[in-house]
Order: C-alpha cells, then sequence, then structure tokens
C-alpha cells in the first residue's frame, strides 16, 4: 500500500517522503515534480510550480494539479510514497482520488516554525499580505488544517523534529495501524 503525505508548505514532505521511500523501499513521487513535467508536455515551456501558479492562476493550477493526481493514480501500483503540494487535498476530487492512493499522513508543524521555513526560499505566492506574511499564513492555517485534519489518517507533529525521527515515527504508526 502506498503512502500519501499531506500538510503545509515546508511541512517536510519532501524530505520525509524520500527518507520513507529509501527505508520502506518505495518509489517517492512529488506532486510539484510531476506538475512541472505536465506543465512542459502541453506547453513546451519550463516553468517551477510556483511559476505556473503566478502565470495561470488559482484555477488554471488547480486543474492541472488534480489532472496530475488523477494520472498518478491510474498509474500507482500501491508501493508509493507521495508528497502531495500543500493545496493538493483542498478539492473534494483530490481528497476522493488521494483515499484511493492510501493511507494519508498529515505532517503538521506549528506555525512559527513552518513561517520560518517558508521564508527561508522567498515569500511564495499564496502569501498574498506580502507586508505581512504571518497573517497570510494565519488565514491559511484556518481553512487547510481542518481539511488536514478530516482527511488524515495519521498525524505527526513535525515540530523541533529531524526528518529521520518524522519518518521512523510514520513507520512505526503506519505498521502499528496495520
Amino acid at each position: 500500500m502506498s503512502i500519501v503525505l499531506i500538510g503545509m508548505k515546508a511541512s517536510g514532505k519532501t524530505t520525509v517522503g524520500k527518507i520513507l521511500a529509501k527505508k520502506l523501499n518505495m518509489r517517492f513521487v512529488d506532486m510539484d515534480n510531476i506538475i512541472e513535467k505536465k506543465y512542459k508536455i502541453k506547453s513546451g515551456q519550463s516553468l517551477s510550480f510556483r511559476e505556473i501558479f503566478k502565470k495561470y492562476g488559482e484555477k488554471y493550477f488547480t486543474n492541472l494539479e488534480s489532472e496530475c493526481l488523477s494520472e498518478v493514480c491510474k498509474e500507482t501500483n500501491g508501493n508509493i510514497i507521495l508528497a502531495c503540494g500543500g493545496r493538493t487535498p483542498l478539492t473534494k476530487r483530490n481528497q476522493n482520488l488521494l483515499k484511493k492512493i492510501g493511507p494519508a499522513v498529515y505532517l503538521d508543524v506549528d506555525k512559527k516554525e513552518l513561517l520560518s521555513r517558508i521564508l527561508k526560499n522567498g515569500l511564495p505566492a499564496f502569501l498574498k499580505y506580502t507586508n505581512n506574511p504571518g497573517k497570510s499564513l494565519d488565514m491559511l492555517l484556518k481553512v487547510r488544517n481542518p481539511i488536514y485534519e478530516e482527511i488524515a489518517d495519521i498525524k505527526i507533529s513535525c515540530s523541533d523534529k529531524k526528518p529521520d525521527k518524522i519518518a521512523g515515527l510514520i513507520i512505526k504508526k503506519y505498521y502499528d495501524q496495520n
């Protein structure tokens, strides 16, 4: 069975996902990379997922993301670690697709640490109030956290934990439930 990692940007989904995939001898799949590859096939251009979102807007990006997730769902042979984008689980369509792939693990990071991690790579497009990124993050967390909580089979508190430790906790919790 596959494992789906959900949570906010910078919660550690990619880093932890790669460690999990190695420890469990599974293939690692990153939604951001899938979206970028799909966009390149469709347009002939190379853009990062951030640039795609900025250039075409939320609706286009959401449709592209759902299309990519649907393809991942069809191609999955039950042996992947999927790192979702922070917004992937926000639509009902994507939630249904994620459930078909495998159990969802919510990587939860407290707001202060999350904001610090996000800002390390520059202000992302989804933090709309550039003069107050903390306020923007609060608004996003208010919307997203309940969705992550609702669809998660397992929730891991990741604040002040190293990625290897988080991967170990996921493995322990995952196998304790199965």
